[in-house]
């Protein structure tokens, strides 16, 4: 049987033969007009080409979008598609080596089965407390600087959720010792090349996985000795069936990826909770008089207009704009063949903007979520910010926690207003998150 893991190398050629049945351009400015401005670039090609069109990633890829192809390849024929060899034809392989997001079948379930119950502890009520404890402080920051910059005050606050409740790092200096680390090696996922030049982003990235290994490596010895605390300590104390523990820098890389899926992302959807807010008075009013209703908000059950608010800000802007697979089998999507060993991409972005899944796409509605709108409600299992089927994102619930949290915590403190001053933007790559969005808080109290 020929190696999945070699596809991706031969996939990234720069011969585009095999797609050019597909309508699209494989011109190699396809990467600069992506990097000028990636949410420009979706849109110019969906309303050229359809839901299925080639492009270039400095090699030839396929972009599919809309619902059909969603489902095609998180469920119905996931079988026939590679998630780990798409994300190992990136720095991930190097930033992330040998965490979940670089492998599959087998090997992939065993890690999954592995990590889901210790990272389904984060989601539950006593995961609460210290996430309210988290925002408590950082509302507190706000309210001493009259508001700041929406991604600013998000990506500290969801840090510190972040390091407080995966690792049990102290809020304050120990924590605030790690970010520089985290950062830098967030950094390196983007960097141009895989090659490793020295003192380039890469090699910088890769110095700082160094020193977190480092930092960690007694942290997680010294959670082998007492009761487990954070999802660190659930992995230190955990055994196989027979009865052999997890090893220390395998515990530690499952940290780094989760920290990055549950911190990176959730900062940029908590970024976006807070710019909106600022922007509608009205949807401040209806959010603080349900939660002060009492609505339980670690329900879904509850507070519904919360729901639907949070489900519109993953429409709208979710926080990656595309993921890539390997087509392991020819893919038929919207009448098209999109070819095996072909990298293609999925796009939340692009396919929750789809008129044929959502009416008036482009416009900011959390109320087409609502059982009032009978049959032109929209169907929130059309959202894919998370990804889906098995592979859903295994800290969804926790992030949906915490984003619940902040817009309680803050709206029961402020008003919020944009400054006048400010000039936002949008920064779509390699987080979708807004760019110089200052906003004030004004104090209810």
């Amino acid at each position: 049987m020929e190696s999945i893991a070699r596809w991706p190398l031969r996939a990234t050629g720069l011969d585009d033969a095999p797609l050019r049945g597909l309508p699209g351009s494989t011109s190699f400015a396809e990467l600069y007009h992506l990097l000028r401005d990636p949410r420009a670039f979706f849109h110019d090609r969906f309303e050229r080409y359809g839901r299925v069109f080639k492009s270039r990633l400095v090699y030839p890829v396929v972009f599919a979008v809309g619902d059909e192809a969603n489902r095609s390849m998180l469920v119905t024929r996931r079988h026939d598609v590679a998630f780990g060899a798409g994300y190992a034809a990136t720095n991930v392989e190097k930033i992330f080596a040998g965490s979940m997001m670089l492998q599959d079948g087998e090997d992939h379930r065993r890690t999954r089965d592995l990590l889901s119950p210790a990272v389904g502890t984060l989601a539950i009520k006593e995961s609460a407390n210290a996430v309210r404890t988290v925002w408590s402080h950082a509302a507190d920051r706000i309210g001493e600087r009259g508001g700041g910059d929406c991604y600013e005050m998000a990506e500290r606050g969801t840090f510190d959720a972040a390091a407080n409740v995966l690792t049990g790092l102290s809020l304050g200096a120990e924590t605030d010792s790690f970010r520089p680390h985290f950062r830098g090696l967030i950094d390196g996922v983007m960097a141009p090349t895989k090659l490793r030049i020295p003192l380039g982003r890469l090699d910088r990235a890769l110095k700082s996985r160094e020193a977190l290994f480092d930092l960690l490596r007694p942290r997680v010895e010294a959670a082998r000795r007492v009761e487990p605390v954070a999802l660190l300590g659930k992995l230190a104390h955990h055994r196989d069936e027979n009865g052999k523990p997890i090893a220390t820098d395998d515990i530690i890389g499952h940290i780094l990826l989760l920290f990055w899926a549950g911190y990176d992302t959730t900062a940029s959807s908590a970024a976006w909770i807070l710019h909106e807010l600022a922007y509608r008075a009205d949807w401040q009013l209806r959010l603080r008089e349900e939660l002060r209703a009492g609505g339980d908000i670690t329900s879904n059950g509850e507070c519904p207009q919360l729901n639907n608010f949070l489900f519109e800000i993953e429409r709208m802007y979710p926080s990656a704009l595309f993921f890539p697979r390997i087509a392991l089998a020819d893919l038929e999507i919207g009448g098209l063949t999109i070819p095996k060993r072909s990298t293609v991409f999925y796009s939340p972005y692009m396919s929750h903007r789809d008129p044929e899944a959502f009416e008036n796409p482009n416009v900011f509605d959390p109320d087409r979520f609502s059982a009032a709108r009978g049959a032109s409600r929209a169907v929130a299992t059309k959202l894919v910010g998370f990804g889906g089927g098995p592979r859903i994102c295994l800290g969804k619930s926790f992030a949906k926690l915490q984003l619940k949290i902040m817009i309680k915590t803050i709206l029961e403190r402020f008003h919020l207003e944009p400054d006048p001053n400010a000039r936002p933007s949008v920064l779509a790559l390699p987080i979708h998150h807004p760019s110089h969005s200052l906003i004030r808080a004004r104090s209810l109290h």
